[in-house]
């Protein structure tokens, strides 16, 4: 709210957030809490009081408004910061969500990538038995005496099937 109206009175948000900064430092916060102890002292202390008599009712004055905008300044300075953890607090939830998404895509493509690595591993296995096989079977039909029928019913093993036809 008077943010809002910092920045509806200086149109410009660089300058009002300057001056909200300003208002809300260290060092303004904490001269407004000197300013409170020595009206503080001035106003309800009772042997300065009697010596500074007719500034004794502008102190107490001075006190408590000075101590309500030092609680009004507290409260939205303490407003500010949560409201900027909160951003930082999502923002962060938000990095740690996209890096989870990224972790679990990169291990699914480990994992694609090990069981594509087994599989090739298992075809190039395959083939090496099934080339192993072909070299002896042809060792085999090399071996025969006679070259004019190259197969024999030991080359099928479930035997040849009879469709009567021959």
């Amino acid at each position: 709210m008077i943010k809002k109206f910092f920045t509806d009175a200086f149109g410009s948000t660089a300058i009002s957030d300057f001056l909200w900064a300003a208002a809300t430092s260290e060092i303004a916060l904490s001269a407004l809490s000197v300013l409170i102890v020595v009206a503080a002292i001035v106003g309800y202390l009772p042997i300065v009081s009697t010596l500074l008599g007719g500034y004794a009712k502008t102190a107490k004055l001075v006190f408590i408004l000075a101590l309500t905008a030092l609680v009004f300044l507290l409260g939205f300075r303490t407003a500010d910061h949560r409201a900027e953890a909160k951003i930082l607090r999502d923002q962060i939830a938000a990095r740690d969500d996209v890096i989870a998404r990224q972790k679990s895509s990169l291990d699914m493509a480990l994992d694609a990538a090990e069981t594509a690595s087994k599989q090739r591993d298992e075809a190039a296995q395959r083939a090496l038995e099934a080339q192993d096989e072909i070299d002896d079977y042809e060792k085999r039909l090399k071996a025969r005496p006679n070259a004019a029928c190259l197969l024999t019913p030991d080359d099928f093993p479930v035997g040849v099937q009879d469709h009567g036809k021959r």
